[in-house]
C-alpha cells in the first residue's frame, strides 16, 4: 500500500493508495489515528463494513481533527462528496452520499414530527 501526501481533503482510500493531507506529519498522533482509520477500509468501491467503519471509528480524537480543520481549510475538502482532480479524475464518495442522505431524512422526520406537535 503506497502512502501519498496532498495538500487537500483530510484522508482517502484508493485501494492501492491513501492520500493523506500533508500537513498531518506535523500531528503524529492525529497522522496515525487517520491512517488507521483509512486502512480499515476495503479495496472494493462500496460495501458495508466501509459504511460502518465511517459511522462508528472513534480512533480519531474529534477535538483534535477540529482544531488541524480549523488551522488547515483545506481539509474541508474532505466532506464533499463528489470532486474532480488531475490524478484520479472525477471522484464521488458513495459513503458520504449516504451519510447525507440519510441525515437529510432523519432531519426532515424530525421537521415533520415536530410540526404536528406544535
Amino acid at each position: 500500500m503506497k502512502i501519498e501526501y496532498i495538500k487537500h481533503s483530510i484522508g482517502n482510500n484508493f485501494g492501492d493508495l491513501i492520500e493523506l493531507n500533508e500537513n498531518l506529519k506535523k500531528y503524529p498522533n492525529l497522522h496515525d489515528s487517520i491512517l488507521r482509520h483509512e486502512l480499515k477500509h476495503t479495496n472494493k468501491f462500496f460495501t458495508l463494513s466501509d459504511l460502518k467503519t465511517d459511522l462508528t471509528d472513534t480512533n480519531v480524537d474529534s477535538y483534535q481533527l477540529l482544531k488541524f480543520m480549523l488551522r488547515y481549510p483545506k481539509s474541508f475538502f474532505q466532506f464533499f462528496p463528489v470532486y474532480w482532480n488531475k490524478k484520479h479524475g472525477f471522484i464521488y464518495d458513495l459513503n458520504l452520499i449516504l451519510i447525507y442522505i440519510l441525515v437529510s431524512c432523519i432531519t426532515y422526520i424530525c421537521i415533520v414530527l415536530f410540526n404536528k406537535i406544535v
